[in-house]
């Protein structure tokens, strides 16, 4: 700013001095973008964007490559200060929420591939379920340090990034958004000289202070806040159909890397040229002003935060073009900082209203239009600003032919229907509704906007979603992201699992050749491998009906092993010249840690190991590596049902069973609660199986102090201790009201109730199966009781 206003009023005529001052502002911008578009290009392409449809489809369980990464980290921290510097109309707000999902993705892993780094700490969060955990409440602690709303940040990972949601991950999520502001507010502060520790600036970017007198609303209004809600969702849909168009094209003819940073070059020259040269299309007029705390009285404008320096581009531009005393209004809110022209169309009371009209007119259409040539550009942008920045305008335009043609119809001030229409518009293009409201009204710090915002958010988003979807999933759909819709489409409701499905399978046995695991390694790309049995086969029935057909053999299904595991396990055996085990302890076994989070290469080929052919043929027993407890599902089981599974276990793989396997036994939700007690040891640390403890190797018993044996001691102690407090009679009561409700299911189904004695020998005489019970107990939740001859 300080080099332009040198060029500015180092010129002599008001022409040369506005081409010197035009050429200044594009080098700096042209500067800053170039690192940008740079690190984006060169370093990390997927820190393009805002990254919310990456974060999206990761916690969906979809692998997006390279979008955890320090060097995404990097290129999106570094790029988003410098794309914000060279006047883009972006915003800092959605690269935060991709900030935040690395650091906390890193953060639970203790490691990083991109600086070689591996620590041994936070080992028990090492599995995708407890990442996907971590990345979500990491994306709400970016919104909340963006906007400075911890409860707005928590409700967007709930309802825009996560797919699975619990009681347990909404506090510990919600507590990582308020450190988060804390910290902000805290580092904030320290650019104060007066007075370290003050927290009255919680996020990024704030909306000023919207006194309470003017939020007096009345019920007039509403059809108002309708309208501005209809306009706001129409923009938006709008701006996701010409963002769709122009990301298409992209796709086509911006392919290579040089057309890349030409394109984000020329948008920045273009961008550069507009907020340089519109301020000369309106005359010029008073200065802006605010209300101030206690009146309604007219003061000078003044950015609120005590370390934000004003900028002296803005009089540099007013000496240029308007005579003394006089102000260029719209120069300060194009050549100035984006949250500055938020403040500006928010609180400003200029005269008269017509400059205002002109100002807010023109305002709209540059950021409308910008905003969609910007967003899908090779440069760390978000959309949260620009979205803000054309609603607002929209909203001020309103505002002010409401109060020129309509002066008694409303006694808001035109700021407030800016910022009813910069939700509208932010709510039609991301089609967002809680955590949107939430944040808009956290920034306000006024509760009384709570209705007027979400009325207007709600009508915004559903007239947008009769156009087409917003413009996170549109962006997901173009980048072939595959994510699963919140319903299957219509036409696709009756299918089932086995229409799907796909049959031709790769497997491995539970205990196969060297050489095909590397075949099936090179020759796949999959992310795990069904295990079947190599002795045991059953045979079925002729695949086509006929008699004379020879039958087919269906060998039986142990589980599932994943790609990370098999390579860690040839990696091992390549390390010690795949020597054969010794016959007593193995001392090459692997080890439990082997198996966190492996660093392993993507292909492992037969050159690279250099084996011989009497290496290839050896066998490797992966029965102890097998996840025996793998998701599946039956072949009859609705397209719905699946996926929901995959929507909200965050699976990548489902296997899929005949339809008519063989039943071992009924859980109900009391056997949850208080099931199985007869195989946990006396002090309730770990689990007993009779049948299967001494055919597990060491190595796939689960240690004492694992996440799993750790939950089953606590849920132990708090079953027996909850029992030991209650008083005699509770405990007699609670016995008869059980018993109660086992005779009514009964009486209801036509059987016999179980008693407690034949309970006992039913349940520890088992079946050679190793199934615990030989039925599930009646709760009155749907539980099957049998009688006692069964």
């Amino acid at each position: 700013a300080h080099a332009m206003t040198l060029a500015l009023r180092g010129s002599g005529s008001s022409a040369a001095a506005w081409v010197a001052g035009l050429a200044t502002m594009s080098a700096i911008n042209l500067l800053f973008v170039s690192v940008a578009v740079g690190l984006v290009v060169c370093v990390s392409p997927v820190a393009g964007g805002s990254g919310i449809p990456e974060v999206k489809a990761y916690l969906q369980g979809v692998k997006v490559p390279r979008m955890l990464r320090f060097d995404a980290l990097l290129a999106k921290s570094v790029g988003v200060l410098c794309a914000v510097a060279s006047g883009l109309v972006v915003g800092k707000e959605g690269p935060m929420i991709h900030i935040g999902a690395i650091i906390a993705a890193g953060v639970s892993q203790g490691s990083s591939k991109s600086l070689n780094v591996r620590t041994m700490w936070l080992k028990s969060f090492r599995n995708d379920h407890d990442k996907r955990d971590f990345v979500s409440a990491g994306a709400a602690a970016g919104v909340a340090a963006a906007f400075g709303a911890p409860i707005g940040g928590t409700l967007f990972a709930m309802e825009e990034a996560a797919t699975y949601w619990s009681q347990p991950l909404t506090w510990r999520t919600f507590f990582c958004a308020l450190c988060s502001t804390f910290t902000l507010n805290i580092l904030l502060s320290s650019r104060r000289t007066d007075h370290f520790g003050a927290l009255s600036h919680p996020g990024l970017i704030t909306f000023g202070a919207f006194l309470p007198s003017d939020s007096d609303w009345d019920l007039r209004e509403l059809p108002i806040f309708v309208g501005l809600g209809v306009a706001g969702g129409l923009v938006g849909a709008a701006f996701v159909s010409l963002s769709r168009r122009l990301t298409v094209w992209r796709l086509r003819a911006v392919v290579t890397a040089r057309r890349r940073v030409c394109e984000v070059l020329a948008v920045t020259l273009l961008t550069t040229f507009f907020a340089f040269s519109l301020p000369l299309l309106l005359p010029c007029a008073d200065h802006f002003a605010t209300r101030n705390s206690t009146s309604h009285s007219e003061a000078p404008w003044r950015p609120e935060a005590p370390f934000e320096a004003p900028n002296p581009l803005v009089p540099a531009l007013d000496d240029l073009l308007c005579p003394a005393g006089r102000h260029a209004g719209l120069g300060e809110i194009t050549l100035g900082p984006h949250e500055h022209a938020i403040k500006v169309l928010f609180h400003s009371t200029t005269k008269p209203a017509p400059v205002n009209l002109g100002i807010s007119a023109i305002y709209a259409l540059f950021s409308f239009a910008l905003g969609v040539l910007t967003y899908g550009l090779p440069v760390p942008s978000g959309l949260f600003v620009p979205a803000i920045m054309a609603g607002g305008a929209t909203g001020r335009l309103f505002g002010e032919l409401l109060s020129i043609y309509a002066p008694g119809y409303s006694t808001s001030p035109p700021g407030n229907f800016a910022l009813i229409g910069a939700a509208a518009v932010l709510g039609g293009v991301c089609r967002m509704t809680i955590s949107i409201t939430v944040i808009v009204v956290e920034c306000t710090t006024n509760i009384s906007y709570l209705l007027p915002i979400a009325l207007t958010i709600m009508v915004a988003k559903l007239v947008g979603d009769l156009f087409n979807e917003g413009i996170y999933d549109m962006h997901i759909r173009l980048k072939r992201y595959p994510m699963l819709p919140e319903e299957p489409p219509h036409e696709r409701e009756r299918l089932q699992a086995k229409h799907v499905m796909a049959t031709s399978i790769k497997s491995v046995c539970d205990v196969e050749r060297v050489g095909k695991i590397i075949d099936l390694l090179n020759t796949t790309t999959h992310h795990g491998f069904p295990v079947i049995a190599s002795s045991q086969l059953q045979r079925a029935r002729p695949a086509d009906g006929n008699q004379g057909t020879p039958f087919q053999r269906k060998p039986r299904v142990l589980g599932i092993v994943l790609r990370e595991q098999l390579v860690t396990i040839l990696a091992k055996l390549k390390a010690h010249n795949w020597r054969a085990p010794s016959p007593g302890p193995d001392p090459h076994a692997l080890a439990a840690d082997d198996f966190l989070r492996p660093w392993f290469n993507e292909a492992v080929s037969a050159d690279s190991v250099r084996m011989s052919a009497d290496e290839l043929e050896r066998r490797i027993d992966l029965r102890p590596y097998i996840n025996e407890a793998a998701v599946v599902t039956a072949q009859n089981s609705s397209l719905r049902r699946v996926s929901a599974l995959f929507r909200s276990l965050g699976l990548r793989h489902l296997l899929v069973v005949e339809s008519c396997p063989t039943i071992v036994g009924v859980v109900t939700r009391k056997d949850l609660l208080m099931g199985g007690e007869e195989f946990l040891l006396p002090g309730g640390d770990c689990w007993r199986d009779d049948e299967a403890e001494e055919d597990v190797p060491a190595l796939h018993r689960a240690p004492a102090s694992s996440p799993a044996r750790l939950w089953h001691s606590a849920l132990s102690r708090i079953t027996s201790s909850r029992r030991s407090t209650q008083p005699r009679g509770t405990r007699l009561a609670n016995a008869a009201l059980d018993a109660r409700l086992d005779e009514r299911v009964a009486d209801e189904a036509g059987l016999q109730p179980l008693s407690a004695s034949a309970l006992r020998p039913i349940a520890s005489s088992g079946s050679s199966e190793g199934s615990g019970r030989a039925g599930g107990g009646s709760d009155g939740n749907g539980g099957v009781a049998a009688p006692p001859s069964e």
